[in-house]
Parts: C-alpha cells; structure tokens; sequence
C-alpha cells in the first residue's frame, strides 16, 4: 500500500494578528511556493499574494526574498521530521518507499537543487534535522564505525537515490516499466524490499 500522504498545509485565511500572524502566512506561503515553482521563480509579490499581505513586510521582516525562502524551507525540514517520526514510531531509519507521502518537502529539495539553489536544499543539514543523515549516522553505530567510510556512504546514496527517484518519478517509473495499476503496489513492495536490502547490507561488515 501507499504510505500516507501528507494533507496540504494551506495558508489560513483567518484575519491577520499582527506580526507574528502575518510571518506565518508568508513563511507557509513560501513553503508552498518552493515546491509549486522553486526558489528562482518565485517572487516576493507571488508570495505576499498567496499569504493574503501587502508585499513590503517581506522586507521588513525577512530582509527580502532570500530571507523569506530560508525561513520557508526551514518550517518544511521541520516539518518533515515530525513527519517522518511519526512514520518511523522510533525506528532510526525511514520506513522504506514512504518519501512520497510528503511531496511539499520533496519538491522543495528537488526544485532548489535544480535551481542550483544547493545552500537551500541543505537546510536540513544546517538546522540538524536531516533524516537521511540520522539515518546514516545509525547505520554507522549498527557496523561498529566510529565514521561512516565510502562503503557506508555508498550504501547512503544508493538508498537515498532509490527513494527520492521513486518518490518524484512513480508514475513515470510505472508507465516505462508497463507496470498495470492492479501490480503497482506488488512492484512497490518489491522495490521497498531492495531498499531493505541496502540498508541491511550497510550495517553488516564481513
């Protein structure tokens, strides 16, 4: 089965309470922007627009569009983290294929970095929240390292580019392969499993 998709977070529509009410709605509406358009595209006035306020406060209270997109990607990895525990109920590392189940902070990264906006993409790492990074970091203690070395990180990536692909491009994936509806799930799960398989191979040195 599909993990479970996160519910868009719209902007409110409630009246405005000042300042803190007013950076709420402009750091959603970035958010929402990053992943809809990503961080070229999008504008100050685009989003003062979609938080419903006049597009000068983003100077003033963010210092300008730079400031605000930060302020965005940092409630989405944030976010994102209580996701992926709530997901995870403990488990250090992510239930295998449920990355698509949170396609507002998957865009966001994918959309920065063809942006060439890599510094935004990293937010994760800069606020320590990043969960392929944990994740790495318990595989690392599983095998007995004291630092992860190139298998470990190879392991990583191959599951973190597993994941992300599929995350991004499942229908595309499905249509290539001429997977039917009824056996996507089946192809899913058999995916998930090689998933399993690399985090297993990453904790265990002969």
């Amino acid at each position: 089965m599909r993990p479970p998709v996160s519910e868009p977070r719209p902007v409110s529509a409630a009246p405005r309470r000042g300042r803190v009410d007013v950076e709420e709605r402009l750091i959603a509406a970035a958010g929402e922007l990053l992943g809809e358009v990503g961080p070229r595209a999008m504008s100050v006035r685009q989003v003062a627009e979609r938080a419903g306020v006049n597009h000068g406060l983003v100077h003033h209270y963010f210092g300008g569009k730079d400031g605000l997109a930060r302020a965005g990607m940092r409630r989405l990895v944030t976010e994102h983290l209580e996701w992926v525990k709530a997901q995870n109920e403990g488990r250090p590392i992510p239930v295998p294929m449920a990355l698509g189940g949170d396609q507002r902070y998957l865009r966001a990264v994918v959309r920065c970095v063809l942006d060439g906006e890599s510094d935004l993409a990293l937010t994760e790492l800069t606020e320590g929240v990043s969960v392929p990074r944990s994740a790495m970091e318990a595989v690392v203690a599983r095998a007995g390292l004291d630092e992860p070395d190139s298998e470990t990180r190879a392991v990583v990536a191959a599951a973190m580019a597993l994941e992300m692909g599929w995350a991004a491009l499942e229908p595309f994936i499905l249509a290539i392969t001429g997977t039917p509806a009824e056996e996507a799930d089946e192809l899913r799960r058999r995916v998930g499993n090689l998933r399993l398989g690399l985090g297993a191979r990453g904790a265990t040195r002969s």
